[in-house]
């Protein structure tokens, strides 16, 4: 039955000629259809959006009013040299005090040893003072004499006016007068000359030390543990500072020639530098010195050429240049060796380099930086490469043309107000 079915739906020849073409094109509808079904649309472009330069800022002009902008333009200058030098740190021998015995004597007492602070007027040192003690011998001698000469002036006084009653009298000869008034002079003239040899000795128990009370309580009768005391001298301290050096012990036998104690006053000390000849004519009194230690790295201590040698070293070819070096704090050490760094303009020469007020550079990312105005109230940031400092200027290698202006007062507010601007663009600084 089946077999009859299909001969009863037999096609002939052609039908099955024109079915074998259309079939591929039906199959390739098919393939493009189902591709077209799956493919995913493309995303549309996104609208652009206006951003801000990540290295401009705005400020307004009313902002820029109430933080005092100012502006300047880079300056040419003739180039900073760096001479570099080792020295050591000394003190300053106008402010180191040398201290010893006013005369000869036996030292008793040491208050002080070498590195104790001292304040001016502190006791350093007591000895039992042989001149002192020979000169407050010779003021009581001398006081002693005093009143025996005007007890002789009281008693030619009254022979003299006894006389004078009698002569009145015609009691005795006018010749007795006149020999009575001679006597009279002379016991004035020997008070006098008594107080003159009492000031000088008073003079010399001053410059011991002694006070007009001391000198006063000397010729009382009953102060005789004060007279065996008085020739002990207390030596002070005439500065403020360190105690650098100190010899002598108790019980020795010290002079005016022995230096016991040096005191330094430490809160500004100074340093020689060998500038060599070639140099010489670049470093001049007032420069500005850099000086850095082993001890504190990182840290810089400024000092200033006070003085430069007119004597040249015939081997070394260098002159000595003495740098003072402020020291408040006592960081510096006698001793210690620092680098010292001179920082002078090339001067006779054509060479020029571009400099801007460092008022101008702000440090930002770590990178120095300055704002170069664009506008009105526009500004850029550019990084710039520093070169040597000189006074309030420092040179710039790189990063500058040399007709922009830059924002000097005011540029830490600017810095500010950059770094807002670059946090809210998710530019975090």
């Amino acid at each position: 039955m089946i077999a009859h079915l299909l001969s009863r739906f037999r096609l002939p020849p052609s039908a099955f000629r024109l079915r074998s073409l259309a079939l591929p094109t039906v199959i390739i509808a098919a393939a493009l259809a189902i591709a077209a079904c799956s493919r995913t649309p493309e995303p549309k472009p996104a609208e652009t959006t206006s951003m801000p330069e990540p290295d401009k800022v705005t400020i307004s002009a009313e902002a820029q009013a109430r933080f005092g902008f100012a502006v300047a333009k880079p300056q040419r200058i003739a180039p900073v040299r760096l001479i570099e030098a080792t020295a050591a740190i000394a003190p300053n021998p106008a402010r180191v005090a040398h201290i010893a015995p006013l005369a000869k004597g036996r030292l008793e007492r040491m208050h002080v040893q070498a590195g104790d602070s001292v304040n001016q007027g502190a006791p350093l040192f007591e000895y039992d003072n042989i001149e002192l003690g020979e000169a407050i011998g010779d003021y009581m001698a001398e006081f002693a004499d005093l009143r025996r000469d005007l007890a002789h002036l009281y008693h030619s006084q009254q022979s003299l006016g006894r006389a004078q009653l009698l002569l009145e009298k015609e009691a005795i000869a006018e010749k007795e007068v006149h020999v009575r008034e001679a006597e009279h002079r002379v016991a004035e003239a020997s008070v006098a000359n008594r107080h003159a040899r009492i000031a000088r000795v008073k003079e010399k128990l001053y410059r011991f030390g002694m006070t007009e009370e001391q000198i006063d309580a000397l010729s009382t009768g009953h102060e005789k543990t004060f007279r065996r005391e008085a020739s002990y001298t207390v030596v002070k301290a005439p500065i403020s500072g360190v105690i650098i050096k100190q010899e002598g012990a108790p019980g020795e036998v010290v002079g005016s020639e022995k230096e016991l104690l040096a005191i330094a006053d430490l809160s500004s000390v100074w340093t020689l530098v060998d500038i060599y000849e070639k140099d010489l004519g670049q470093v001049r009194r007032g420069t500005t010195a850099e000086i850095n230690v082993e001890a504190y790295p990182g840290e810089t201590f400024r000092g200033t050429i006070s003085y430069v040698s007119d004597l040249l070293d015939s081997e070394t070819r260098t002159a000595k240049a003495r740098v003072e070096i402020p020291n408040p704090q006592r960081k510096l050490k006698l001793g210690m060796f620092a680098t010292v760094r001179l920082r002078t303009q090339v001067t006779g020469g054509t060479a020029r380099v571009t400099a801007i007020p460092s008022s101008a550079i702000q440090q930002i990312d770590g990178q120095p930086s300055v704002f170069v105005k664009l506008g009105t109230v526009t500004f850029a940031r550019r990084k710039v490469k520093l070169g040597l400092a000189s006074g309030d200027l420092i040179e710039v290698a790189e990063g500058l043309r040399g007709d922009e202006e830059l924002v000097t007062t005011g540029s830490f507010s600017l810095k500010s107000e950059f770094l807002k601007e670059q946090i809210s663009q998710g530019q975090g600084q």
